[in-house]
């Protein structure tokens, strides 16, 4: 009968023991540590459990124990750490695919907020939105191009000495158009009024836009407002901006514009006025018109004296362009150098209002009763005495001068 595996008997089979220094042998129903245990069948060794105490021919080497910790019991789990649950991984996995699912998500949103954040383009050519269109005319008017607004237009003006870089950039430099905020709204159709603000110098505008869609682009229907140069300018050559004003209709961009007379014998009551937005009504432009400066009055009193006394010495009944046409009674012809005039009226004009003609800036009318004294012996020696009078004058303003005749 084989030894007990658990209490060998002393005349059994005995695992070698150390020296005192050497390490204790391990617990039995382990293996045993390296260099201690067996390695294969052992000459004279009998196998535990076997009934004949021999080993089987066919047993081959001894089977080597599964590979465990020194020291550890058998059936003890290792001591390198807590063992993994399996459902770590499948965790793991879940936290790793919603980071990646997150990230896809916030990048897709952020492409759709830089969509939508980025406005359609305000080019003229591609502009695809009332929005942009209108955004794109204003913007161009800003910056003084006056050539790129007129592109925004569905029939662009004609060209003009008002509608240039140059003469826009006049009205900016004073008055310059500014916070502007346009409407951003969803299109629908072909037509579109859309709202904006903007101040031209320290006037807020406000209003609705009429736009139309041209193919796919927008355009405003119209860039500029039309002004019918009013009647009373005549043919004098008012200046808008130190630009000489069309003689007819004409259109101006929205802006502050400052007419002038090229004279300083002439002004504007109401120099300054206001073009708010495109197809605007200028309110009160039509009754604006030129009047005569202190100089312009003062220039009319002094030409219409001086007029007087070169017409008082000449030897004519009835002198061109003096107004006192005076013939000798019966026929009788006036013999050289007898005629006399005197100007009884003091001061002659000095008490007059000249006036601007109410069909041309350029002239002046004035009225002034002004008596003269005349005298006069015929060819065969008559005499006559009586008197005349001026009383109308009017003047002619050509740049800084004026030329003056009397009428009767």
């Amino acid at each position: 009968m084989g030894q007990n595996p658990v209490n060998p008997s002393p005349s059994g089979p005995m695992y070698p023991q150390s020296g005192p220094s050497g390490p204790s042998a391990p617990n039995f129903g382990q293996p045993a540590a390296p260099g201690y245990g067996f390695q294969g069948p052992q000459p004279g060794a009998t196998p535990y459990g076997s009934p004949s105490g021999a080993w089987p021919a066919n047993a081959g080497a001894y089977p080597p124990a599964p590979p465990q910790a020194y020291g550890r019991p058998a059936g003890m789990p290792p001591t390198g750490g807590a063992p993994k649950k399996k459902g770590n991984g499948l965790l793991i996995g879940l936290i790793a695919g919603g980071a990646a699912l997150v990230l896809v998500v916030a990048a897709v949103v952020a492409v759709v907020l830089i969509q939508k954040g980025t406005p359609a383009s305000t080019a003229p050519d591609k502009a695809t939105t009332s929005a942009a269109a209108l955004r794109g005319y204003l913007g161009a008017l800003a910056a003084g191009d006056a050539d790129k607004a007129k592109q925004y237009a569905m029939n662009p003006p004609a060209e003009s000495p008002v509608l240039t870089n140059e003469f826009l950039a006049a009205s900016l430099a004073t008055n310059p158009i500014t916070e502007i905020q346009v409407e951003e709204k969803k299109d629908y159709g072909t037509t579109s009024y859309t709202s904006a603000s903007y101040r031209i110098g320290a006037t807020l505008v406000q209003g609705n836009y009429p736009l139309t869609k041209v193919a796919k682009l927008w355009k405003l229907d119209s860039v500029v407002a039309t002004v019918d140069r009013p009647s009373s300018w005549g043919t004098f050559g008012v200046t808008i901006n130190g630009t000489t004003a069309p003689t007819s209709k004409f259109a101006l961009f929205p802006g502050v514009y400052q007419l002038g007379t090229g004279t300083s014998l002439l002004a504007f009551e109401q120099p300054t006025f206001t073009v708010e937005k495109p197809e605007d009504r200028v309110s009160g432009f039509s009754s604006t018109r030129p009047a005569l400066t202190d100089a312009g009055k003062k220039g009319m009193i002094t030409k219409s004296q001086e007029w007087l006394t070169q017409c008082l010495p000449i030897q004519d009944t009835n002198p061109k362009d003096c107004g006192m046409n005076t013939p000798i009674p019966g026929g009788k012809t006036l013999a050289t150098g007898t005629l006399t005039r005197v100007v009884v009226t003091a001061a002659p004009f000095s008490t007059a209002t000249p006036r601007v003609a109410s069909d041309d800036p350029k002239k002046i009318t004035m009225s002034s009763y002004v008596s003269v004294k005349i005298t006069a012996t015929d060819t065969a020696g008559g005499g006559y005495s009586g008197t005349t009078s001026v009383t109308s004058a009017v003047g002619t303003i050509n740049g800084e001068t004026i030329t003056v005749v009397f009428t009767a």
